[in-house]
């Protein structure tokens, strides 16, 4: 991780859920003098916890408080910090929070990042797309990110699963996932995706079938959380019949002023909130169509209630066969789980936990409570007394993310979520480094037929899975597959390779012994094929690179077939041998350094043609006595425009090129954007000298 940021000036890191990238993070932060965690603000205290326990010192900036930046108020050359409190490292924990480029927390994590090294955590960089994971390189990389080849993905992208580590006795299996099938009733979904198209506020587009897949989502979850987005759906059409019949058409922003919660709307004043229309008459009929499908749908479905109570009886049925178990149930709507709380606290030692808090048969508890009683290991509490103890707890996704519950030993998923990296946070939860179970179980409330062939969500679940397996790689099973052994794995992703290289170059060390700087290692072993694996030192990096029957190869397939053919009994070495692969590896070292002096060697950012073009124009805009010292400030911005920059110096670059101010002062502006941020090609590394430090020959027997 540490020579990904001198090299790449970031890296993200991506290990399996539980696997301790909390403390990898601090071990890095140390080395730094002034470090920034960016967190949800949920997680806060664990962080807290952490810092203290590792002795590390850190200022902590929440995920929230990052999106209350107004990016729309803030000018791309006037960064959000000073240059005085900028950080020399941003560590930034559930990174997936920040992938999208299009908010106010991405922009300003990005001006946060300006300048400084960025260490980004998530055991799910991807969510739906592949460009998930370019907007998180994009940080530290910019445009450089959508032209990463694979193995530079590998080197600035490390992700270990559980079998990879000398730590994975402490975490738990994962068991194959128990399915269970709730009955359907098609007419739900004929009703919900029937319904007359709503009325979209006056700033609004249309959304019809949308929103009925939407109301279908929630009946997937549950028929609690269906009828209360009924009733919301009900209130925002009265609020707008209101309005209508007031004469005004309301925006988004004016209907908020109406305000419906526990199942009550209270009235505006719509003559007041909204610019007088005329006109209004087939929109009223239209949002009144819409209102009384809705009203008739809810005084049809209210008395039904068989789905929940069967979704409570499975629930039971999970507690039954795995009894004296911490069972942990995960959903996506509050109202889900406070219907299921209802059903299940009868039996005791049961709790709900939303973002309303957290309740017990009881009364209200406090949220630490409720996961001291119920985790009381994890949380560091001291065990709760029979009358106390909770040994389920039914919660919103709300805990899927950066909690410690390695007491639980069963995780069921109420409902499916749109993302399998969702399921697999869900799991994280109890199957982590530290658990005292050798086994987690998981089951899986599977929705009505009638909703999932709607939703095809089970089809989406399973396509962003394998995206996010052949992308970054994950030892999670398909998370919707109901066969007992794991589905065969799609191509290996790049971290993937690179850690299977790695396992096999550490079963080679057998000695603490270090030889000096300036010594080659040099010798041969019988293999399938003649050829050489060398350790060789270039500017920025030491890396391996390898030859197979003629072909001279950098790529971490090579390396990984090369390796595993260099397993055969050691032989004498023949000097001619080593002087060919010699002259071989200083023949690519040559070719490397002339493709990137062309410009060709590995990723580069995106050409800025535009930038360099009005470059020259400003020199050869000067006038001749003062063109030498203008190519001087032109040489520097050059630089910045033709190399690496992060993705708020691209942004001020973009600003740039079309600001009109002189060119003394435009050739300065750009320049200056290179001064506060590392430089990639001046990374330090211990072996800084072009060389080669060790040549293992293979000969072919």
């Amino acid at each position: 991780m540490k020579a990904a940021l001198d090299q790449f000036n970031g890296a993200l890191l991506c290990d399996d859920v539980g696997m301790g990238k909390t403390y990898v993070a601090t071990a890095i932060a140390q080395t730094f003098s002034h470090c920034l965690l960016i967190t949800p603000a949920a997680l806060v205290s664990m962080w807290r916890d952490a810092l203290t326990a590792t002795g590390t010192v850190a200022e902590i900036m929440t995920f929230e408080a990052l999106s209350r930046v107004d990016a729309a108020d803030s000018r791309p050359h006037q960064p959000i910090v000073s240059e005085q409190e900028r950080h020399d490292l941003i560590v930034v924990d559930e990174a997936h929070h920040a992938r999208n480029p299009s908010t106010n927390r991405y922009f300003a994590l990005a001006s946060l990042a300006r300048g400084a090294r960025v260490l980004l955590l998530t055991a799910t960089p991807i969510h739906n797309r592949r460009v998930d994971l370019v907007a998180l390189l994009s940080l530290f990389l910019g445009s450089r990110a959508r032209a990463m080849t694979s193995a530079e993905l590998a080197l600035c992208v490390v992700r270990r699963d559980h079998a990879q580590t000398a730590l994975s006795s402490g975490i738990p299996a994962v068991a194959p996932t128990q399915h269970h099938q709730l009955s359907d009733s098609p007419g739900v979904v004929d009703e919900l995706m029937n319904l007359p198209p709503p009325l979209p506020v006056r700033d609004g587009g249309l959304g019809g079938t949308l929103i009925g897949r939407g109301l279908v989502h929630q009946w997937a979850s549950s028929e609690a959380a269906l009828l209360e987005a009924v009733r919301r759906r009900i209130a925002r059409a009265l609020a707008l019949s209101a309005s209508l019949e007031a004469g005004t058409y309301p925006s988004a922003r004016e209907l908020e002023i109406w305000t419906y919660g526990e199942g009550a709307l209270q009235l505006g004043f719509p003559e007041l909130l909204a610019p007088p229309g005329v006109g209004h008459g087939v929109l009223l009929e239209t949002v009144q169509a819409h209102l009384h499908a809705l009203q008739k749908f809810l005084s049809w479905s209210s008395a039904a209630t068989a789905l929940d109570a069967e979704r409570a009886k499975i629930i039971a049925e999970i507690r039954k066969a795995h009894a004296g178990a911490k069972i942990v149930a995960f959903a996506q709507y509050s109202e889900t789980v406070s219907m299921l709380f209802r059903q299940l606290c009868g039996s005791g030692r049961a709790a709900l936990l939303t973002s309303h808090g957290a309740r017990i048969a009881g009364g209200a508890l406090s949220r630490s409570e409720a996961i001291g009683r119920f985790a009381p290991g994890a949380s560091h509490f001291a065990p709760a007394g029979p009358a106390e103890a909770i040994d389920l707890l039914i919660t919103t996704d709300l805990l899927s993310e950066g909690v410690n519950l390695q007491d639980a030993d069963v995780v069921v998923h109420l409902d499916i979520p749109w993302t399998q990296a969702r399921m697999e946070q869900r799991v994280g939860r109890a199957a982590r480094m530290g658990s005292r179970h050798a086994v987690v179980h998981v089951h899986l409330l599977r929705p009505p037929r009638s909703a999932a062939a709607i939703l095809e969500n089970e089809m989406i679940v399973q396509r962003k899975w394998g995206l996010a397996r052949s992308a970054v790689g994950t030892s999670a099973a398909n998370p919707l597959s109901e066969k007992t052994s794991r589905d065969a794995a799609p191509i290996e992703s790049a971290p993937a390779k690179t850690e299977r290289l790695r396992s096999i170059l550490e079963s080679w060390l057998t000695s603490d012994d270090k030889p000096s700087a300036d010594d080659t290692l040099v010798a041969t072993v019988s293999a399938p094929s003649s050829g050489f694996i060398a350790a060789i030192s270039t500017d920025h990096q030491t890396q391996l690179l390898v030859e197979i029957s003629g072909e001279v190869s950098a790529d971490v397939e090579a390396q990984i077939e090369a390796c595993t053919w260099a397993g055969g009994e050691e032989v004498c070495t023949d000097f001619a041998d080593y002087e060919r692969a010699v002259r071989t590896v200083l023949t690519w070292l040559t070719h490397q350094s002339a493709s990137v002096a062309a410009g060709v060697g590995g990723s580069s950012a995106v050409r800025r043609k535009h930038l360099t073009n009005r470059i020259d124009s400003a020199i050869q805009r000067a006038l001749p006595h003062l063109r030498s010292a203008r190519s001087i400030t032109a040489a520097r911005a050059r630089r910045v425009a033709t190399t690496q920059q992060s993705a708020a110096v691209e942004r001020e670059l973009d600003a740039l090129l079309h600001s009109e101010i002189p060119d003394d002062a435009w050739l300065e502006a750009v320049a200056r954007l290179g001064s506060s941020d590392a430089d990639p090609s001046q990374a330090t590394n211990s072996n800084t000298s072009p060389g080669i430090r060790a040549v293992l020959l293979m000969r072919r027997v």
